[in-house]
């Protein structure tokens, strides 16, 4: 019968975790900026697999899917088709971008009024970090403005079937809304309406007009950039919903515009 070298073993087991060590007091003294991308996984690959050299495994990740970001991006059916990632591992590695992005919806306080696209946008683009398919949310607001409700309506596309407009136009009536404001995401693409997001929107603006709530604006949020779907289409005079009445100076304070170009498009 066989006999397993346990003397080699141990020693190999010992020079992994001497590695790791090293890797975690690195860490510990310079932070995530003294190591290496494959480092940085390695280090939390070992909390997966602790008996496991991830040396290797690291370095796989990062050639199969291109960087770091690319990794913790990755579907876990992606994840799993490397050799020697199971379920466990790939669980962990998603949790990252989703702990990411609950942080950072912590940080932002949340205003009580929403009256200007850049508070929309702040509260809105924690949201849609780390994510990598198309996100529909829907918020609702009241005649000053104060948040009423912020849902998300659809995953992974913005199309007439993805996002029901009668559902919207349900919501708002039942919530009780004096307005409501669409936002999406698109990953790793430009702040600009594609003509499915065109039509959806018109879709929806019509839908809520038949029964008094306007559609404020659908705003396009990337990680660094916005732009709204409706202001160049409908300016600035428009009704507003905190009087009802045609109100150009509502909208100049909305998407923080000076008086004196207020009645232009862009």
């Amino acid at each position: 019968m066989t006999q397993r070298n346990t003397t080699t073993e141990t020693s190999d087991l010992s020079v992994h975790a001497g590695h790791r060590q090293r890797l975690r007091e690195r860490f510990l003294r310079g932070g995530p900026d003294d190591l290496a991308a494959h480092e940085l996984l390695e280090l939390l690959l070992g909390y997966a697999m602790p008996r496991v050299d991830v040396n290797p495994l690291a370095h796989r990740l990062i050639e199969r899917f291109g960087s770091l970001s690319g990794v913790t991006e990755a579907s876990v059916e992606e994840l799993m088709s490397v050799s020697g990632v199971g379920e466990y591992t790939a669980c962990l590695i998603r949790l990252l971008p989703a702990v990411v992005r609950r942080c950072a919806i912590d940080r932002v306080e949340s205003p009580r009024v929403y009256d200007t696209v850049g508070k929309l946008v702040e509260f809105l683009r924690p949201r849609f970090t780390g994510l990598t398919t198309e996100r529909v949310y829907l918020i609702l607001l009241d005649n000053g403005m104060h948040m009423i409700d912020c849902r998300v309506i659809s995953e992974g596309s913005v199309n007439s079937s993805a996002v029901t407009v009668r559902r919207i136009a349900e919501l708002c009536l039942y919530m009780h809304a004096a307005c409501a404001v669409l936002a999406h995401n698109h990953p790793k693409g430009i702040a600009v309406p594609s003509s499915a997001d065109l039509d959806v929107t018109r879709q929806i603006e019509s839908a809520l007009e038949l029964i008094g709530v306007p559609l404020l604006e659908h705003l396009i949020i990337t990680e660094f950039s916005e732009a709204p779907i409706l202001r160049p289409r409908r300016g600035m005079t428009r009704l507003s919903p905190t009087s009802g009445k045609v109100d150009a100076a509502f909208y100049r304070f909305f998407y923080g515009v000076p008086e004196e170009e207020g009645e232009q498009k862009p």
